[in-house]
């Protein structure tokens, strides 16, 4: 039987030597149609099915490696279960509504101090001018009065604010004003003379200049001549 492989060519019939070709240093026999050879066609078949496994591996390899890419770090497969179930997890949906029930009860109680904030200032603002209108100007007396009246302010339902008494309730310019003319009588800054061009009291008198909002506002309600002169003389009755 001749071999398809020879180290050397040594001993071979010479008759059989044309049919080996050398190559890297062997000799290999040369066959016509060795691809029809049964054992060759196993042999290839079996490399051709090896091939196509291999090239079924690679693609399934990558999809799979592409599926796992797209797939979150913090991917939880029971969550992912829970989901394809479309049932809802109770604990989960107990937590998210508390996070929500929690957020909205922050939201409310800013929301609460901001609108304390703005009624607390309405009622002190609403209360100051109360005090100027009743004829209490005096910095002291402004202070001491406010806190004496402050305790029974209240904001009312238009923000205005107001006084809760016997009668209902009452604008805090008037319940001031009645109190001012009682009880709080002592707090009212006497007023000047009016319609004098000068005499007493003149020169003790603040320039225009130097006069606050509300001190200009007590000279128009208690003196309107003053008020005037003061004005015209500052040269600030411009239109």
């Amino acid at each position: 039987m001749l071999k398809t492989v020879l180290e050397t060519l040594d001993g071979v019939d010479d008759a059989i030597k044309p049919f080996y070709a050398e190559k890297d240093g062997k000799f290999f026999l040369q066959v016509e149609g060795i691809n029809e050879h049964p054992d060759v066609v196993n042999l290839k078949n079996a490399y051709e099915r090896v091939k196509a496994d291999k090239t079924k591996a690679i693609e399934e390899r990558d999809a799979f490696k592409a599926k796992a890419e797209a797939v979150p770090d913090d991917f939880d497969p029971k969550v992912w279960d829970k989901a394809k179930t479309g049932k809802p997890d109770e604990a989960e949906v107990i937590k998210i509504r508390q996070e929500l029930e929690g957020k909205l009860a922050a939201t409310e109680q800013a929301k609460a101090e901001a609108e304390a904030r703005l009624h607390r200032f309405a009622i002190e603002r609403d209360l100051g001018d109360a005090l100027i209108a009743a004829g209490i100007n005096e910095p002291a007396y402004v202070r001491a009065a406010r806190a004496l009246l402050e305790g029974n302010v209240k904001a009312g339902e238009d923000g205005k604010a107001i006084v809760e008494t016997d009668m209902g309730p009452m604008p805090v310019t008037e319940y001031v004003k009645r109190w001012a003319a009682g009880e709080g009588k002592a707090f009212v800054t006497p007023p000047n003379g009016g319609g004098r061009s000068g005499g007493e009291g003149e020169g003790t008198r603040k320039k225009w200049s130097e006069m606050t909002g509300d001190e200009k506002v007590a000279l128009h309600r208690e003196n309107p001549a003053e008020y005037e002169r003061l004005k015209k003389e500052a040269g600030a009755n411009r239109k």
